[in-house]
């Protein structure tokens, strides 16, 4: 079988982060998109930008076009990682059946309409993917992986926001459940060799970081 490829559409950034020394929004969100080459045709995780921004992301970052796109994969439904979405209406749309649970009774309207014509990730079968449960952020938030040159990728979404957030074992201050996020990362750290977080570029786990090895951000970093 030929090794699967990828390539990061956005890297994403947070609203605010505490790492940078951040107690109040300083941006809009940006979820870090993910584009797969698998054997059943490409898949996009998590699609970052509006319906009609997306054909310009997809020509610039990969030379496709959104009609190539076969599946789109949300780790979760939280807004900023389901934006683009609606721009792949002929692809196959997965989540995880206990993530779709979650939201049932707390949407209504177009994305109780979203919600229900997502597949549960469960039933994904594609040579050389393979989902990680790793809920903290949301219940049900699922992470994908697979293997690439020797090296187990997860792209684990908001199960681990940031390479700040993965080697502190902290979550988001809006996680559902703080323990479960540390045991989620604990988890990404046992089994992937990259990680590709929700909100920013990906990472090697084998590589920790040294005193002033990460990087402070903002005007307090320069």
């Amino acid at each position: 079988m030929p090794e699967l490829s990828w390539v990061i559409l956005t890297i994403g950034h947070l609203s605010m982060n505490s790492f940078w020394g951040e107690t109040e929004r300083q941006r809009g969100p940006l979820c870090t998109s993910t584009l797969i080459r698998t054997p059943a045709g490409l898949m996009i995780v998590d699609p970052s930008l509006q319906p009609d921004q997306m054909p310009a992301l997809l020509n610039d970052q990969a030379g496709v076009g959104v009609e190539d796109v076969r599946h789109v994969f949300l780790t979760h439904f939280h807004g900023d990682h389901r934006f683009g979405l609606e721009a792949f209406p002929t692809a196959k749309w997965w989540m995880a059946e206990k993530e779709t649970a979650f939201w049932k009774d707390r949407v209504n309207g177009h994305e109780a309409d979203l919600l229900v014509k997502l597949r549960p990730a469960e039933d994904l079968s594609i040579r050389g993917l393979s989902t990680l449960f790793t809920p903290g952020h949301t219940p049900g938030l699922t992470s994908l992986a697979f293997d690439w040159r020797g090296q187990q990728v997860v792209v684990a979404a908001d199960a681990a926001m940031t390479e700040e957030f993965f080697w502190a074992r902290e979550g988001f201050h809006n996680s559902s459940d703080f323990e479960e996020a540390r045991e989620s990362i604990d988890r990404l750290a046992e089994s992937a060799d990259v990680v590709i977080p929700g909100h920013g570029n990906a990472f090697w786990t084998a590589l920790p970081p040294g005193p002033g090895g990460m990087w402070a951000g903002g005007r307090a970093g320069l």
